[in-house]
This record gives structure tokens, sequence and C-alpha cells, in this order.
């Protein structure tokens, strides 16, 4: 009977949070603006000005460039207990440091993925060469990776 029991509760936890996830800490919801508002410029900069426009971390922002910069406490990287997305299983992605997205005058972008972490939550930007942007978060209780 405790089994039963504690299956059932165990079930319902996993609905509650699925259907209830809890918001996003601070420091990863600023991450997460900073990287569509960046995301966002370069797209328009390169549809107006016709030109490559290259979107990265760790460098200063010039000509073409846009850098991004996260809050503190806020790391780039995939936590090693983090599988990765399904989406990525069989594409022979390693993870390290993430590599800049250059951005296309005709809404094109390189194909390229960025993890973020801050604590146990973590957050993946796919971005698929047509330009579209996926924005997933890892649910530890789920086991999952959920749209954000």
């Amino acid at each position: 009977m405790r089994a039963g029991l504690s299956g059932f509760l165990r079930q319902v936890s996993r609905a509650t949070a699925m259907l209830m996830p809890p918001p996003l800490c601070r420091p990863l919801r600023a991450a997460r603006a900073e990287l569509s508002r960046g995301l966002h410029l370069a797209f328009q900069l390169a549809s107006i000005h016709h030109r490559v426009v290259v979107v990265e971390p760790f460098r200063r922002a010039a000509k073409g460039r846009i850098s991004v910069h996260l809050p503190e406490g806020v790391c780039w990287g995939r936590p090693a207990a983090v599988p990765l997305p399904p989406d990525l299983l069989g594409s022979g992605w390693k993870g390290g440091r993430p590599r800049p997205i250059t951005v296309m005058p005709q809404y094109r972008a390189s194909a390229n993925v960025w993890f973020l972490h801050h604590g146990r939550e973590t957050l993946c930007l796919h971005l698929h060469g047509s330009g579209t942007v996926e924005l997933l978060r890892y649910r530890p209780l789920l086991g999952a990776w959920v749209d954000c």
C-alpha cells in the first residue's frame, strides 16, 4: 500500500512540476534577455546593412561584432550531470567554449549551441541554420529539456 501511494505521489508531483514550472532564477532571466537582445540586434543589423554580424561571448563589441555579457554567477557550458537535449544526441556536439554565431543578411545564421548554467538551472540556446532560435531549459525534477 505504501509503495503504491509513494508512486502515486511521485506522479502527481511530476505532473504538477510540468504544469507549473518554477520561474527562472533572476541571473538566468537576465542572461536569457541578454541573449535575445543580442541575437535580435544582430539579425536587424545584418538585414539593414546587408553585412555579416557576429555575436560572441568573451570579446569587446566592435564594428560587425556584438558582445554578449552574462550576469555574475552565470557560467558558460553544460554541467556534466545534465544530458544533451534530444536534438543534439546524434549531432557529434562536444561542448566546451561557445563558438561565435555568424548572422547573415538573408535571415540565416551559423548553426550553433550555447549552454548557460547557474546552480542547478541550465539553459540551452540552439540556433538553427535557418535563423530559428530554440531556447530550452533543463528541468532536473523531470530529467527533461522543456521550452523556455
